[in-house]
């Protein structure tokens, strides 16, 4: 059975494909259906649930009269409706992370670039404190502390039986930049430890090699292991969080992360390098 997360998104596709064969535009359903186009566009992209009587009137409007693909879609709707842990947070998880989270947890592998910041599912809570007062000044402490007990329990995900393969790239400025409460030290020696895993490879780009393939931004690709299941890249930036799954621009990034493996240190090399730096801020 698919997570929330998963089943909304597989009905939002499903939706879309009705729609599409009937040349329904946006504007056309909001109209008809009493829903908005923004709201439209949210339930295609997975990130809002539908109720029943929401869901009978699209079917209505695209024309799904077989009881067995209405009971299908029903059925779906009735998953994608169950609340998850991530819920729980909505209101102060920036947009698109609640999504992520809901991905991360059905994953079976997860290849993230980082140009400045240690990977979320592997930061201390101090440093993610210390991350998220310095991009939302406004954040209040209860919206802080929130944000922080999400994105510890999102870290479960590496400690269950089967855990995804993160293979983490991250820039040589994520271990040397002083960010949180806890010493260099400390934090470093929690990254070592998690990449010590051998479902947790991290690597290192030096500051040395100059220009890379991924220089320019901070991406995360997630695979699936259901064919139904588009691949995803999360995009953070300051302007937004944003979840793709438009089949080329995917196969760009992920040829992108796969050059961008060829160009940093080994895990080997890079564990010992984040060794070497957390006995340097011992002494």
């Amino acid at each position: 059975m698919a997570s929330p997360t998963i089943g909304r998104r597989l009905l939002g596709m499903e939706l879309g494909k009705p729609r599409e064969q009937n040349e329904l535009t946006m504007r056309r359903v909001a109209e008809d259906s009493g829903l908005s186009e923004p709201t439209l566009g949210r339930v295609e992209n997975g990130q809002r649930v539908l109720k029943q009587v929401e869901l009978r009137g699209l079917l209505d409007l695209y024309g799904v009269r077989d009881p067995v693909q209405q009971q299908r879609l029903q059925d779906m709707a009735k998953v994608a409706a169950e609340d998850a842990w991530w819920d729980r947070y909505d209101d102060v998880l920036p947009s698109g992370l609640g999504s992520d989270a809901g991905l991360e947890a059905e994953a079976v592998a997860l290849r993230s670039y980082s140009d400045r910041l240690i990977h979320g599912l592997l930061q201390m809570a101090d440093r993610c404190r210390a991350v998220i007062r310095a991009g939302d000044h406004r954040a209040g402490e209860e919206s802080v502390e929130s944000r922080v007990r999400s994105r510890m329990q999102r870290q479960e995900v590496l400690r269950e039986r089967r855990p995804p393969l993160l293979r983490s790239i991250i820039d040589e400025s994520a271990i040397r930049r002083p960010i949180g409460g806890a010493t260099m030290a400390a934090r470093l020696r929690h990254l070592a430890e998690a990449a010590g895993a051998p479902d947790v490879p991290v690597q290192v780009v030096l500051f040395s090699l100059g220009a890379h393939a991924g220089v320019d931004g901070h991406l995360t690709l997630l695979e699936f292991d259901d064919s139904e299941v588009r691949q995803h890249v999360y995009v953070e930036s300051p302007a937004g969080n944003i979840l793709i799954q438009k089949r080329r621009t995917v196969a760009e990034f992920r040829e992108r992360f796969d050059r961008s493996q060829m160009e940093p240190l080994s895990p080997q090399e890079s564990s010992a390098l984040i060794e070497k730096a957390a006995e340097k801020h011992e002494r």
